[in-house]
């Protein structure tokens, strides 16, 4: 249900975008919006907590927001906090930017690396996934030093792991597996 709720805002937001023609706007808006609430924890406790009245709410949105947000935007995020569905608004938002992230072509890779990249090092990743994908990449970089080395790559229902432990657990499985014949 909550992924349908969040769907449907999105949707009415970036059907917006493309008819007002302002999708890159809106997109930096969102992702500002997205970043301030998810490190605000205190702001989303506000938003949601019972006793505090939706004007209160609504009012808090608009001393907060609406100088920096177009109308549009700030029309989404009074509509969610009027119909009592504020604890979507991140959900809503993220889906917006995947919605857009998706309409440009831009696919996300996530590297997993024991100790964290270099800029150039992720530089060469992405020109050599966007050569083998063929579409625009985005870099989401992950320590997990539980990998030991080498990297895992994520992109969308694709792994690639090419990563110490996942080497050994090859070599374990395969030793398990001559013992058994």
């Amino acid at each position: 249900m909550a992924q349908l709720i969040s769907k449907r805002y999105a949707k009415a937001l970036f059907d917006i975008a493309i008819e007002t023609n302002t999708m890159d706007e809106l997109e930096s808006q969102v992702q500002m919006i997205h970043q301030v609430l998810e490190s605000e924890e205190e702001f989303m406790q506000i938003l949601q907590h019972p006793h505090i009245l939706r004007e209160e709410k609504m009012q808090l949105l608009k001393d907060v927001f609406s100088s920096i947000v177009s109308n549009e935007l700030m029309g989404l995020l009074t509509l969610v906090v009027q119909k009592g569905r504020q604890e979507h608004l991140l959900e809503i938002l993220s889906t917006f930017l995947d919605e857009v992230k998706t309409y440009k072509g831009i696919v996300t890779a996530v590297v997993i690396s024991a100790v964290p990249l270099k800029e150039e090092q992720i530089e060469k990743i992405k020109q050599t996934l966007t050569s083998r994908i063929k579409k625009q990449i985005q870099i989401e970089t992950q320590v997990d030093p539980s990998i030991i080395g080498g990297l895992k790559i994520r992109v969308g229902d694709r792994i690639l792991d090419a990563s110490i432990y996942g080497q050994l657990q090859g070599l374990k499985t395969s030793l398990y597996d001559m013992q058994l014949v």
